[in-house]
């Protein structure tokens, strides 16, 4: 009869199974459009992101980052802890097993008489003690699974840490590099401005000009020495921010590249739906849903009854070497089944919070997902439009160096004011100053592209691209 009920237990036991299933994957994304909103020039692809922008001194240093950067370390050992804890979790699969050595002296005192006496006693133990829960349905293996999937949780976030620094880098090295470039357009024109001031200063002398025409000018030139030391400022803040982010101590010593690469090819960007499997943080995410629906599982499981397997085993005698001799041995081996019946609700509680933190978890990848195809679809649209301004900037600048050098000589000539010259010569300075930053612009807008789309593009993913159309 006790037979029949726990065969009937353990029927109904298994047939609950089913309602324990996870989901394993977060809901997926419908209606993903097929292409990408902005339409990319396909006669030049790049291959990979670095040798598009040719400049191998910053491989050097992105390869000096990634040995010694303080931050990725730090992110490294995450990944360590989270491949020790899984160790830790998969461990309690196991049998374990624990042995004790023990000794022990007594004094016991007796009287007889007119006499007391002592008497000494020693005596050894040694023992096995052995415990293993039967993982019957599963439940700790759940467990090791949550485990493990923490630990592609933290190798994703490593990735993607390590795609920030580099794009960081090399967004940091482009700014030291347009300072440094702003640095030099600012000296040029202080040489310009310091040309006009001697021009109006002679012509002052010989009576030509006015006072005014001197203030104005000395005005224009000590504007531009203001500049100048705003430019320096510029570029020792991002030189010494640079050489932190690459792990050396900031001296403002790092030497730069002459002038800014120019973007010559396009990105393979591939389709949205390829960007679930590329993006690291959109792939932390899953493996974090993943984790969590695991647990919740765990958390189901912890009503049904838990097999438990205990022994003990050892001697006990008075003297030393009889602690290998079977005939002090003694053992003891019990098996137990533990079925929760109340706790106050807290298997509930846990439960429930499993099933909350889940839940939150799906919601946190669906806006990962959609925040980098926002990222992905704002930088491609960016790329098309600081490539228009980068180009209208530059037939600006060029026309207003020609008006620079026509208002001197109009000026010269006596055919225009003061004002009219320094105005223009003001205007080319800011156009050329203006191209500049668009030209930097427009770089780290491609850094943000390929990091949107998950970064580095292999010669493999761009061969299969040109293959298929």
């Amino acid at each position: 009869m006790l037979a029949k009920r726990l065969s009937c237990l353990c029927l109904l036991v298994l047939s609950g199974c089913s309602l324990l299933q996870g989901r394993s994957e977060p809901a997926e994304f419908k209606n993903l459009p097929n292409h990408w909103g902005t339409e990319l020039d396909q006669k030049k692809m790049a291959k990979f992101w670095l040798d598009e922008f040719n400049q191998p001194e910053l491989i050097k240093l992105i390869d000096e980052a990634l040995l010694k950067s303080p931050s990725l370390r730090s992110q490294a050992s995450v990944v360590e802890l989270a491949l020790a804890q899984a160790r830790v979790d998969g461990a309690g699969l196991w049998p374990q097993l624990s042995g004790g050595l023990n000794s022990s002296r007594n004094k016991r005192g007796n009287t007889g008489g007119y006499s007391i006496s002592s008497v000494y006693s020693t005596s050894y133990r040694f023992s096995l003690d052995f415990s293993w829960e039967v993982d019957l349905w599963q439940r700790l293996s759940h467990g090791v699974k949550a485990a493990q999937y923490d630990v592609q949780m933290a190798q994703a976030d490593f990735e993607a840490a390590r795609l920030s620094l580099v794009a960081n880098i090399i967004k940091r090295w482009f700014d030291a590099i347009e300072a440094q470039q702003q640095l030099n357009l600012s000296e040029k024109t202080l040489g310009n401005y310091s040309n006009v001031l001697q021009i109006v200063e002679r012509g002052y002398n010989y009576g030509l000009y006015r006072a005014l025409d001197v203030r104005l000018a000395r005005s224009n030139k000590l504007n531009a020495v203001s500049r100048e030391q705003n430019y320096r400022l510029a570029k020792d803040q991002a030189i010494r921010s640079l050489e932190v982010l690459i792990g050396r101590y900031p001296a403002a010593t790092l030497p730069l590249s002459k002038s800014l690469p120019e973007l010559v090819y396009s990105i393979p960007a591939g389709l949205p739906a390829d960007l679930l499997n590329r993006r690291p943080d959109i792939m932390s995410a899953k493996q974090r849903f993943k984790a969590l629906d695991e647990r919740h599982i765990q958390a189901k499981m912890n009503r049904l009854p838990a097999i438990k397997l205990t022994g003990s085993g050892g001697t006990s005698t008075r003297n030393l070497t009889d602690l290998v001799n079977t005939d002090f041995l003694v053992w003891n081996f019990a098996t137990g089944l533990l079925q929760p019946l109340f706790q106050g609700g807290r298997l509930d509680a846990l439960r429930d919070q499993a099933a909350i933190r889940l839940k939150q978890s799906e919601g946190d990848y669906r806006a990962v997902v959609l925040q980098a195809f926002q990222e992905v679809e704002t930088a491609l649209a960016s790329d098309q439009w600081l490539k228009q301004q980068q180009q209208a900037l530059a037939e600006t600048a060029n026309e207003l160096n020609e008006a620079e050098l026509l208002a001197t000589q109009d000026y010269v000539s006596g055919l225009t004011d003061i004002n009219t010259l320094l105005q223009t010569q003001r205007q080319a300075f800011d156009a050329q100053s203006s191209l500049l930053v668009a030209h930097k612009n427009r770089l780290q807008n491609r850094v943000n592209l390929y990091l949107a789309l998950g970064g580095p593009i292999n010669a493999n993913d761009v061969r299969q691209e040109q293959e298929d159309k």
